[in-house]
């Protein structure tokens, strides 16, 4: 982002409005996606998604006006919203009874793939060579898009008494009438919504953070991108583990209570070594938060995997525009340490909402232990 914006001679702001016009382009693949899903088979409908990367990509390697570079980055984010919603809902389809692990083995390749390209970035703009990133990722869709034509996809995942199984923790959950249902939707949409906001902020302005609040030249301060995304791939690797022991509702109130002490001993400390660090725990803690709430939402609300799935896809989506788009705005006015404490803002409301869920299901909002009732209470008493 630094050297894009740099080579346009244009300001945070403007980058932020780049990250609106391409989660806008995300939210519309969502929408189109949604209604192709229930009609056409998955391989070719992620073909084409690949294809329509690999145009994007291929105009924005030229460097062409500005208004054209939006215009391509949102055709990008349609491609790439549109795989990521035929993706994720064959897996909730398929893997009947264990979402989570699945989607937190899906979730280790994409963070490979999110955590590679800073690596290489970093490299590309020590070389000033930056602009051929946009070559590979041309390359690389245009490989998916030839790969998703061969791949086998099979339904016979669908055995719920397969290993391993998600932990789920319904518990005694109470059954929801139409109306908790609706309401339950709309909470998980707006705790997804600022969840992606939250990553989006981070993954867009991560490098700036370091180069403003902490002093760091441009391929230091990229490391950062590429250390946080390390830390999501590990992070998702033990999610696969870890909820098969542990309930959605406790692995996401725990993660975003793990995140928001991250971000604020970050921001009081404002150390480079403690900062890599902090980058590295922020990482392992948010790792899981989209698929698990995802994973969270369908279980909560059943049988609605082809009406949830795209409300949080695309939700989540408009969250990554709307909310960095303030983010570069804050960063230009406010200042960063001012953005830095709205991006903790921003975690605390998913908290927020994410209690309020628990309570309309009809459970405590965080507890690592058992219910004990008052009659058992008053007996141990005695």
């Amino acid at each position: 982002m630094p050297q894009l914006l740099s080579f346009y001679e244009v300001s945070y702001t403007v980058g932020g409005q780049l990250i609106f016009v391409g989660a806008m382009g995300f939210l519309v693949g969502v929408l189109i996606t949604s209604w192709l899903n229930n009609r056409f088979p998955p391989k070719p409908l992620l073909a084409i998604a690949a294809s329509i990367i690999a145009f994007a990509q291929f105009g924005i390697l030229a460097l062409p006006p500005l208004p054209v570079v939006m215009i391509l980055y949102f055709i990008n984010s349609i491609g790439s919203s549109s795989i990521g919603i035929v993706v994720a809902t064959l897996f909730l389809e398929v893997f009947t009874g264990r979402q989570a692990v699945a989607m937190s083995y899906l979730e280790v390749s994409f963070g490979l793939g999110a955590f590679s390209m800073p690596l290489l970035a970093s490299t590309f703009i020590a070389l000033d060579i930056w602009r051929f990133l946009f070559l590979i990722t041309a390359v690389l869709a245009v490989f998916l898009a030839v790969l998703s034509t061969r791949i086998s996809i099979s339904q016979n995942g669908t055995d719920s008494s397969a290993r391993p199984l998600d932990a789920s923790g319904a518990g005694k959950q109470i059954p929801l009438t139409p109306g908790r249902k609706m309401l339950t939707l709309v909470l998980f949409g707006l705790a997804i919504f600022l969840y992606g906001g939250l990553e989006g902020s981070l993954n867009n302005f991560m490098s700036s953070i370091f180069m403003n609040y902490l002093h760091l030249v441009a391929y230091y301060a990229s490391v950062s991108v590429g250390i946080f995304w390390a830390s999501m791939v590990i992070g998702r690797a033990l999610t696969g583990v870890i909820i098969r022991k542990v309930t959605y509702k406790k692995y996401l109130l725990t993660n975003i209570c793990g995140a928001i002490l991250s971000l604020i001993l970050f921001i009081l400390l404002k150390n480079v070594l403690l900062g890599y660090f902090f980058v590295a725990t922020l990482g392992l803690m948010l790792s899981g938060i989209y698929s698990i709430t995802l994973v969270f939402a369908n279980f909560s609300i059943p049988n609605s995997a082809h009406l949830v799935t795209p409300v949080i896809s695309g939700l989540c989506g408009l969250g990554m525009a709307l909310l960095p788009a303030f983010t570069g705005f804050s960063l230009d006015h406010a200042g960063m340490a001012a953005t830095l404490w709205y991006i903790v803002a921003i975690a605390c409301f998913y908290l927020t909402f994410l209690i309020l869920i628990n309570r309309i299901r009809g459970e405590r909002s965080f507890t690592f232990f058992p219910r004990v009732s008052r009659k058992k209470l008053r007996a141990r008493s005695f």
